[in-house]
């Protein structure tokens, strides 16, 4: 039916299997195994929230987490879109510091230097909380969902957002 700004972290997933395939296709194959998942759903909520309202999931974030977040994950990169905030709001992508166990550490220097390659421009960075890396649904302000895989997870998580 259409494309909401939300849906910019699934396409991303989506776009990233198919341009690993293509490269395994082409004999380019990575070291270790690539993970990726992501949720598509045709009848999301609209939840208020300020300064604009989220979309919501026809399931809980519990859930969420369960089906997406794989134990053998060695490291997760979540990617979401959020574009109604006073925090970050450009066009291009940015990246967050790691989170791991609960604690906001240094932004990635690898990361970085990718961003910068790829888009020939310093790397833009943006700010996270501990509300953003305590579980949602508790009345607490969350930048957006896209933190929440640090909560079920031992690995290191980085957001990076479209």
């Amino acid at each position: 039916m259409g494309l909401v700004s939300d849906a910019d972290g699934a396409l991303t997933a989506l776009a990233s299997t198919c341009k690993l395939a293509e490269m395994r296709r082409k004999g380019d194959i990575l070291k270790g195994n690539v993970i990726i998942s992501t949720h598509i759903s045709p009848s999301s909520p609209v939840i208020p929230h300020e300064p604009v309202p989220f979309m919501g999931s026809p399931v809980s974030m519990e859930t969420m987490n369960r089906e997406e977040v794989n134990p053998a994950m060695d490291a997760i990169l979540s990617v979401d879109t959020t574009k109604g905030n006073r925090v970050i709001n450009h066009k291009d992508f940015a990246i967050s510091p790691t989170v791991k166990d609960g604690y906001i550490l240094r932004v990635s220097e690898d990361l970085l230097d990718i961003m910068k390659i790829v888009t020939g421009r310093l790397p833009a960075v943006f700010p996270i909380t501990t509300q953003d890396i305590i579980p949602c649904g508790n009345n607490i302000y969350h930048l957006n969902s896209i933190m929440q895989p640090a909560t079920a997870t031992h690995s290191p998580v980085w957001w990076e957002w479209p």
